[in-house]
């Protein structure tokens, strides 16, 4: 049912009209249900409401078989219930050579960003495979930077960037950050799904208590509530990671562009992305008081990736 009340706007920050979809079950008694939200908002009238019928179908079903295996960069990105005649298919419909090798990663469904399918995560795991893979002449693409052994995955959602770079390289080990509590629990999950040695965090704690206090409550009550942890001060305390990748929104990034700084190494190399094509140049004005060689390296439907080194 759509109820849509547009007479009367309640408390601050409302619409004059908003639109609200339910969905309820097909028993519910739908005029009472409009007298009662006009009850409680005080309203003059019920509100108008339109009534679509839905059909009764195994959603689960329908959306796992919509959801295909994503492939992208040499990675095949998959859910539980994906068979291998999914995964092949997948790679058959993408490849472009029949000796490609991929790294397989398996996902959890849930509500954490990272599925592969976003422009995004694919420029980020371009990103990952450039830095963590070899020449043909054998030379490591890293140049100057440090060995890559720890990756920092900042707002890491599914873990998804941080796990590909551990199916990369057997020495690496990632660490994730996120603001989502509910994320940090499926990345760790996700991390033991696929037998990875990635560990995701909240923020430092001292980040937490920088923010609005309203925040910092909701992002520690998610932590006692699925059992997360803060990121420990030997993560936080000195630069420690080799490389990031960093797939948020520009606005927090440009933020975050002196957090980040402290926690790469000399040398190490960082991607971003999340970053519209208006937005890049704010992006690598405020990266470029902390890092070398900051530039636009890619993009993808509007969205594009930027990468710099962390000046020695």
């Amino acid at each position: 049912a759509a109820l849509i009340r547009g007479d009367v706007a309640v408390g601050t920050n409302v619409w004059n009209r908003c639109d609200v979809t339910a969905h309820v079950p097909a028993m519910v008694d739908i005029v009472r249900l409009a007298e009662g939200i006009r009850t409680a908002f005080e309203l003059p009238s019920a509100p108008r409401y339109a009534v679509d019928e839905i059909p009764d179908v195994d959603w689960v079903v329908k959306v796992q078989s919509a959801w295909k295996p994503i492939v992208a960069h040499g990675f095949v990105l998959r859910f539980p219930w994906h068979t291998e005649e999914d995964v092949a298919e997948a790679i058959g419909n993408h490849e472009t050579s029949p000796h490609t090798e991929y790294a397989t990663i398996t996902l959890q469904g849930g509500i954490a960003f990272g599925t592969g399918e976003h422009p995004t995560t694919r420029l980020c795991l371009k990103f990952l495979k450039d830095i963590l893979t070899t020449t043909s002449d054998g030379e490591e693409e890293q140049g100057e930077s440090p060995k890559i052994t720890k990756l920092l995955d900042y707002g890491s959602g599914s873990g998804v960037l941080g796990l590909a770079a551990c199916s990369l390289s057997p020495e690496l080990t990632s660490v994730g950050v996120d603001i989502d509590a509910d994320a940090v629990a499926i990345a760790n999950a996700n991390a033991e799904i696929n037998g990875l040695p990635m560990t995701s965090y909240l923020p430092a704690q001292k980040v937490i208590d920088s923010g609005d206090a309203e925040s910092a409550s909701v992002m520690m009550r998610g932590a006692a509530a699925n059992a997360v942890e803060t990121l420990p001060p030997d993560l936080d305390d000195a630069p420690c990671f080799d490389a990031c990748a960093a797939n948020i929104l520009a606005g927090p990034l440009i933020g975050l562009a002196s957090t980040l700084a402290d926690m790469v190494k000399p040398g190490g190399k960082i991607g971003l992305s999340g970053i519209l094509e208006p937005q890049a140049q704010n992006v690598v004005n405020a990266y470029s008081e902390f890092f070398e060689d900051v530039e636009v390296a890619g993009s993808e439907g509007g969205w594009v990736l930027i990468t710099g080194r962390k000046a020695k």
